[in-house]
């Protein structure tokens, strides 16, 4: 029996998710996730460039999945990035029925925020921030996705 513990543990860590606090599954990839104030998680699960899904609740409810499906993700899912010296901004953006979404990721002098902002179509605006660790990063998404030409971080142009 001895000789079979290091096969069930090398297989109990390769059915793990990639990170602690992610709302991914194996054998999906979490390329973003993070814990918010409100005790529920923010998540981009997938295997680009086949799909994609923005993932908002607690492994016991989910409050949204976008899309639906996601292997609609990366044709639905948008990208924007801007970066200078000591400063990186990305962001991956989507519209879901009567609200505008941007999950982000910024990184200012060494400190990083994170999070998703929501701006309803009357102007409404929220910010629900990440606390603790923030797992996986935005800007290996810009390969995938295409670009958000409406966002201010692409200088309102995409290449």
């Amino acid at each position: 029996m001895l000789p079979m513990l290091p096969l069930l543990a090398a297989w109990a860590h390769a059915a793990a998710p990639s990170f602690a606090g992610t709302l991914c599954h194996a054998p999906e990839t979490t390329y973003f996730s993070c814990e918010t104030s409100r005790h529920k998680t923010i998540s981009l699960c997938g295997h680009l460039p086949a799909s994609l899904q923005y993932r908002y609740g607690t492994a016991a409810r989910m409050d949204l999945q976008f899309p639906e499906q996601a292997s609609k993700g990366a044709e639905l899912l948008r990208y924007a990035h801007y970066s200078r010296f000591q400063t990186g901004r990305a962001e991956v953006t989507f519209s879901h029925l009567n609200a505008d979404y941007a999950v982000f990721d910024y990184t200012e002098s060494g400190k990083r925020r994170a999070g998703v902002h929501v701006t309803t179509t009357s102007g409404s605006e929220l910010e629900i921030r990440c606390v603790g660790p923030i797992g996986g990063q935005l800007i290996p998404l810009g390969k995938s996705l295409g670009c958000d030409s409406d966002s201010a971080l692409n200088g309102g142009a995409c290449p």
